[in-house]
């Protein structure tokens, strides 16, 4: 026979019914908030990357300007460069013309 002290025991030992249903109640409710919480955090990532493809959109567009702008500064060097070569070749045209005529 079973006595109350092996009833006792077994309760130590074993989930009862009640503690069961305690467990399912609260398994339930951790099962609804996981739930949300990855609806948010859903939402949120797609949010984030959103964000991310303007960041993007707009990091490239300045790329671009800042080339263009680079490119129109080199064109505009490169004819400076070439301007002062043009002069520097003119001095140096006279200045052997002038020691020519010296001698």
């Amino acid at each position: 026979m079973i006595t109350d002290a092996d009833v006792k025991k077994l309760k130590k030992t074993f989930a009862t019914k009640i503690e069961l249903q305690l467990l399912g109640g609260k398994l339930g409710k951790l099962n609804k908030r996981i739930d949300l919480l990855d609806k948010k955090l859903d939402s949120t990532t797609i949010e984030l990357l959103r964000f991310i493809g303007e960041v993007k959109d707009e990091i490239i567009k300045e790329f671009h300007y800042f080339r263009s702008e680079f490119n129109d500064f080199r064109v505009e060097m490169r004819d400076i460069n070439s301007t002062h070569q043009s002069s520097l070749d003119n001095h140096e045209v006279r200045i052997a013309h002038l020691e020519y005529n010296k001698m």
